[in-house]
């Protein structure tokens, strides 16, 4: 996933003191399915009814090919995708019947389902998704998943169900592209009488093969969803209707769920949660893959020297700006991966908290000529406004004068794209098969590589995670050891507090599915309402 900008996050509502032992409590219908996520039945599903979800940024388009990754989660309520991920981390179907290569990589032959049609009667075949492949590539495109699809050199459409695709060098984890999880993905493939019919507008007009079709919408506003009659999965969705508000500001956020305004809505803080249950709703905690995270612009000064960012890092102790933000319920990066992705290696050499040595950098980065100064571009909700005072005052300790900018995701859209800043504080994703992630957020040729430039070990690891199939765990594993190693030394970006994923649920929510294994993401034809 392509590093989700700082407006998308949601975090310490302010007041609350953390409690764990609140979030560990028994409610009712609440179990933990396979791959650790808490899901919600009461009873058996009901059909119909309508239900209203809080997002926490607004949405300027719901064009799966563009650049902002703020409208995912309604993109995927309207697309669906072409495949997920099961809960051992394997590439599964989704609307797609498969994926396979019989050369080692170079040609992947994708088989789909006969019959399917798009919200406007179109049909779901073989060219609509070549149409949407090469829609994403075209020169000037600025999805972030531009560079995937570029990998493939030529496409062929022998039948409506098969589409047959070469690239121009051989690849084991190619299909990762098509996956849910993935911010942008080209598994989210929309109408190509849609796309024909309003151009440059399809984010205004979006029409999908998913659960729920477009009712209306309105950049940064409501988005109003009714049932898509003709889904291909017989029986879902559940719902009429789903809506989804923007509810940036935290506390607002949970206040409108208590009052029955909204009736469920995710977060990333272990405090929300707290401060969730304490009101009476229902919590429902989720396997994290996602951090806060400060990005470095490495084209330009001071974060063009290895030596100023890795005074950054040190001077930030995150274990005491864990504690100022989430009352320390959350967990401190160490890293590039969290703690709980399957490859992570804490003997990875990252640069730990040491202000002192952070003073010796600082001094020789300035006897070089260098300004230790720098802005940071942050955004309103509270937990991000609380992390970048602290850690302002904790660079100031060791000689660094940080500006803060509050920003909101438009602009900070267009600044990560341009390379317009110095540094963004942003959230990023990096889930269990994660190669594919880091490629669009960090290799030399990615159109995701926000950070403006790459490294050249990185990207021959990158490189070479591409030729090795996920079986081999073994080779794979020493890969993404060496990546993170690499990582240590090149210092693109400073992690910062794991999130802890979750949603709040009212009591008009009958059923909740929790996320897909591995990502922030929720098959929204299963969520139900009370009757």
């Amino acid at each position: 996933m392509l590093a989700l900008l700082a407006a998308c996050g949601s975090g310490s509502s302010g007041g609350t003191k953390g409690d764990a032992s609140t979030l560990d409590k028994d409610q009712a219908g609440v179990t933990t399915a396979a791959g650790g996520a808490q899901v919600l039945a009461k009873g058996d599903p009901v059909k119909g009814g309508s239900l209203t979800m809080g997002m926490y940024a607004p949405v300027e388009s719901l064009d799966p090919a563009g650049p902002s990754a703020s409208g995912s989660l309604p993109q995927r309520a309207i697309f669906d995708s072409l495949f997920t991920y099961d809960v051992n981390g394997n590439i599964a179907p989704k609307l797609a019947k498969g994926i396979e290569t019989k050369d080692n990589g170079a040609t992947w032959t994708m088989t789909l389902p006969s019959g399917v049609k798009f919200s406007d009667g179109t049909p779901f075949n073989s060219e609509a998704v070549e149409a949407n492949l090469e829609r994403i590539g075209a020169d000037g495109s600025q999805s972030r998943s531009a560079g995937d699809v570029r990998q493939i050199a030529s496409m062929t459409t022998p039948n409506d169900t098969t589409l047959v695709m070469k690239l121009a060098k051989p690849s084991m984890v190619f299909p990762k592209i098509f996956v849910w999880g993935q911010p942008g993905a080209p598994g989210m493939v929309p109408s190509p009488t849609a796309v024909k019919k309003y151009g440059a507008q399809f984010g205004l007009h979006p029409v999908g093969a998913g659960p729920f079709m477009v009712k209306s919408f309105k950049p940064d506003g409501e988005i109003d969803l009714v049932r898509n009659p003709n889904y291909y999965q017989k029986g879902l969705p559940y719902l009429d209707a789903l809506t989804m508000v923007p509810a940036v500001d935290t506390q607002s956020r949970l206040s409108a769920a208590e009052a029955g305004d909204i009736d469920f809505a995710n977060t990333q803080s272990a405090t929300d949660l707290v401060a969730a249950s304490k009101a009476g709703l229902v919590t429902l905690k989720q396997p994290a893959s996602t951090y806060y995270d400060l990005l470095f612009n490495l084209k330009k000064a001071p974060f063009n020297d290895v030596t100023f960012r890795k005074a950054v890092i040190e001077a930030i102790d995150l274990d005491a700006l864990n504690q100022a933000t989430f009352d320390g319920l959350q967990t401190p990066m160490s890293g590039i991966f969290p703690s709980t992705n399957p490859y992570y290696d804490e003997a990875a050499g990252w640069p730990t908290y040491d202000p002192d040595d952070a003073k010796k950098l600082v001094a020789a980065y300035k006897a070089k000529g260098g300004n230790p100064s720098f802005s940071l571009t942050t955004t309103s909700p509270p937990e991000f406004q609380k992390q970048a005072t602290v850690m302002q005052q904790m660079l100031k300790d060791v000689g660094i004068t940080m500006k803060i900018n509050v920003s909101d995701q438009p602009t900070m859209v267009t600044e990560a794209l341009s390379g317009n800043y110095q540094a963004q504080h942003r959230f990023t994703e990096v889930d269990a098969e994660v190669d594919q992630q880091l490629r669009q957020l960090y290799h030399t040729g990615s159109a995701g590589n926000n950070g403006q430039a790459g490294d050249p070990t990185v990207d021959k690891l990158l490189d070479q995670l591409q030729t090795v199939p996920v079986s081999d765990t073994a080779k794979r594993k020493d890969l993404y050891n060496q990546l993170q190693v690499a990582f240590a030394k090149w210092l693109p970006i400073a992690p910062l507090i794991e999130h802890q994923n979750g949603w709040y649920l009212g009591d008009k929510v009958g059923g909740f599915p929790g996320n897909f294994p591995g990502s922030a993401v929720v098959d929204f034809a299963k969520v139900w309402a009370t009757k």
